[in-house]
């Protein structure tokens, strides 16, 4: 099992969370996805030999939403070009 975290953007309520969570549990080999709208956030544990994350990431977008693979480098990286300027 592997378990990542992406970036969700589009998402204003609880609803919002449902739908993200309902759409990614429907994909083979996802263990769990836990979507937060408030951090903007989607904590997803799947088999990497069933389901890839281009495929997680196009359910996310198929349900409306936009998909951002997060990691900790990342995080920073981006942050530090919001604080600086540049794009993303």
């Amino acid at each position: 099992m592997k378990k990542i975290t992406i970036k969700t953007k589009g998402m204003h309520c609880v609803s919002c969370e449902r739908i993200i969570k309902d759409a990614i549990l429907n994909l083979d080999g996802i263990k769990s996805a836990d979507v937060n709208w408030t951090t903007e956030k989607a904590t997803i544990t799947f088999n990497p030999e069933k389901v890839q994350i281009k495929d997680i990431m196009k359910t996310v977008e198929k349900a409306g939403y936009e998909a951002e693979e997060t990691s900790q480098k990342e995080k920073s990286g981006s942050f530090m070009k919001r604080l600086f300027g540049g794009s993303k």
